[in-house]
């Protein structure tokens, strides 16, 4: 918990400067938000001399009338200074207090008071608060009286990153959302009163409400009593919905996949790999035997989306996509700032699928040509990926048809440990497919084998032959035919009409094989030594060259 780590800090002599950011403006416990539990567990117990509380917009405040007039007295009365709320009016005579009575200090929105981007950028009364907040942050004087300074902000990354340099103090703890044990707790709290209506158990509102603070779980309950309706598992997931798109829309994109493993044809043994190494373990509380990582590889159009969002719907778990268009932005720091935000927003869905498509054109190292804006969000991307507390909570998944263009530091183990080749489907795939397909769109349909034409579609990705079935009905609602219903010659008329793209894919196999380091995730034709899978690259190369 991040009081505890907090608290520990202070203790040992750490640091006294703390930088609490991300969900600060929650409820820490069932009743309490962040400074009432403060002063609480920590200030009261410790006997502060003086607690004040200060902002850009209302300058420098007190706890109690008591305290001001301590704080007058130990500034020489400069009384002056505090009618001013700009930091280099007033930080002077905080320094002051700091270092001669055990002071707390509240700092709130401090990414406003030191915000993110060059220094070169600051305006003076930045900088000038930039350097007293440094400064304080090694302070002995400070430290030995015990002051302790709280600075908050809702994002890390809208904060001057000089701050949290090893040559300070200033020691940043992330209040995160609450898990489910403690939402659990809290819905328990809320519920306690009978006359409220619901059509969950707390255990299904507590899981249901992953990635929500307790104020947004507090919100769906009083919406509830507004609208009249009981707490529902449709009501909390439109609810849910919208407050995530609010918070979250501009740097993630949610998957909510209506599809499941039933739903789609082939891929069998990346299905059966990923119920028995992700959904199950994960459903047994057994991580270990949950990969860090999961690159899917092959050519375009093999159904390396698809079967991400089948694998959301028939695990239950969340899923969100991470898009760099939404990421990237056109000021200093923008993108670094959003990339963070978008982390920190998938990791709150957790038990999540975070999905990046195209992986090897979304986190690349970069040059000095874009400012080292994309050098930061691959070595921030680096870090999250390889942090081993996400295992079995954070299920990354990437998709690309090039492995060969990916940085090595992602395709080690420990980050995406496991790559799973997704490649052109095989006779027996392609005629479960076609069924499949023709289900997924109610259409009527006599026919009753699909492996003739399964026969005929050789050569076809899953994406082509859905374009083969969407033909061929439309060919069924043409004039000349009766009614809308698929036949065998109606789907032989669709295959000559639908010309399959080959460009590359034998280049693609070739990459995809090469890259799989288990043999049981092959087809029985790809199983052997990787120095003999290399004639489809080679031939690839021919092409691309």
């Amino acid at each position: 918990m991040w009081y505890k780590e907090l608290l520990s800090k202070y203790r040992s002599g750490i640091s006294h400067q703390f930088l609490l950011h991300f969900n600060i403006r929650d409820l820490v416990d069932n009743q309490r938000y962040v400074g009432k539990y403060l002063y609480d567990e920590f200030i009261k117990p410790r006997n502060f001399g003086i607690i004040a509380f200060y902002d850009i917009s209302r300058g420098l405040t007190f706890f109690t009338p008591d305290m001001e007039r301590e704080f007058h007295k130990i500034t020489a009365n400069q009384a002056e200074g505090l009618l001013h709320t700009l930091p280099s009016k007033i930080f002077p005579y905080i320094d002051m207090a700091l270092s001669g009575t055990k002071m707390a200090l509240f700092i709130d929105h401090v990414e406003k008071i030191i915000p993110s981007g060059d220094i070169g950028s600051m305006s003076l009364e930045e900088r000038a608060a930039l350097i007293w907040i440094c400064e304080w942050s090694v302070n002995a004087k400070i430290s030995s009286v015990g002051s302790a300074v709280f600075m908050l902000a809702d994002n890390l990354a809208d904060v001057s990153r000089e701050v949290l340099k090893s040559s300070y103090r200033v020691e940043p703890v992330i209040m995160e959302l609450p898990h489910e044990e403690e939402r659990r707790e809290y819905i328990e709290f809320l519920l306690r009163d009978n006359n409220i209506k619901t059509d969950v158990s707390v255990d299904e509102f507590a899981k249901l409400s992953s990635g929500l603070s307790k104020k947004a779980i507090k919100d769906i309950k009083l919406k509830s009593e507004a609208e009249g309706v009981p707490i529902s598992f449709e009501f909390i997931k439109d609810k849910k919905h919208s407050i995530l798109k609010k918070e979250y829309g501009d740097v993630l994109e949610f998957i909510y996949p209506e599809i499941s493993f039933d739903d789609i044809g082939g891929m069998d043994r990346a299905k059966h790999y990923l119920i028995k190494n992700v959904v199950e373990p994960i459903r047994k509380g057994d991580l270990r035997r949950v990969p860090m990582g999961i690159l899917l590889c092959g050519p375009s159009g093999t159904g390396k989306t698809l079967l991400v969002n089948a694998l959301a719907k028939t695990s239950g778990f969340n899923c969100v996509k991470i898009d760099m268009s939404r990421i990237l932005g056109q000021y200093v720091g923008e993108s670094e700032k959003n990339f963070k935000k978008c982390l920190l927003g998938a990791q709150s869905q957790q038990p999540v699928i975070i999905f990046v498509d195209e992986i090897d054109t979304a986190f690349r190292r970069g040059d000095s040509g874009d400012s080292g804006v994309s050098r930061n969000i691959f070595s921030e991307f680096l870090q999250f990926t390889s942090n081993t507390n996400n295992r079995g909570k954070v299920i990354f998944i990437a998709a690309t048809n090039r492995p060969d263009l990916l940085d090595p530091a992602l395709k080690r183990a420990g980050r995406f440990d496991k790559k799973i080749p997704i490649l052109m489907p095989e006779k027996e795939e392609r005629a479960e497919i076609l069924e499949r397909i023709a289900k997924k769109y109610n259409f009527d349909s006599v026919v009753t084998d699909y492996t003739p034409f399964a026969l005929k579609t050789e050569g076809y990705t899953g994406a082509e032959i859905e374009l083969v079935v969407r033909k061929a009905y439309e060919l069924a609602n043409e004039d000349e035919h009766e009614g809308n219903t698929l036949t065998g010659e109606l789907i032989e008329q669709a295959i000559k009409r639908c010309r399959p793209n080959t460009q590359q894919v034998e280049f693609m196999t070739g990459l995809a094989v090469k890259e799989c380091d288990d043999m049981d995730l092959l087809p029985d034709r790809y199983r052997e030594t990787p120095e003999d899978n290399t004639g489809a690259v080679e031939a690839g190369e021919d092409i691309e060259n």
